[in-house]
């Protein structure tokens, strides 16, 4: 049985480039269901220009590696500056 793997990246966007970062963040979510994963994006209640992205890939380990899911978190990070990224793993 495989472990639940989770990244977690933390953003701050601003809200005036929500659309352009929404667009990319798409890009992120097909490169991720394309390499056997799942992508969620959450934005906080009080503060709409806290993100955080998660990208589950314990059924697909080597999701991360992808060369389109690389390419398209490198472009998301290239244009936004990188977030606070962090891997998880879950407690069985």
């Amino acid at each position: 049985m495989s472990r639940r793997r989770l990244l977690s990246t933390r953003r701050v966007i601003p809200l005036d480039r929500l659309d352009e970062y929404l667009g990319l963040w798409k890009e992120v979510q097909r490169a991720a269901t394309e390499a056997g994963a799942r992508a969620w994006l959450f934005r906080a209640r009080e503060r709409q220009d806290h993100l955080v992205e998660f990208i589950e890939f314990g059924d697909a380990p080597g999701a991360l590696e992808s060369e389109e899911l690389t390419r398209s978190r490198t472009v998301l990070d290239d244009t936004f500056g990188a977030g606070q990224a962090e891997e998880w793993e879950s407690v069985d």
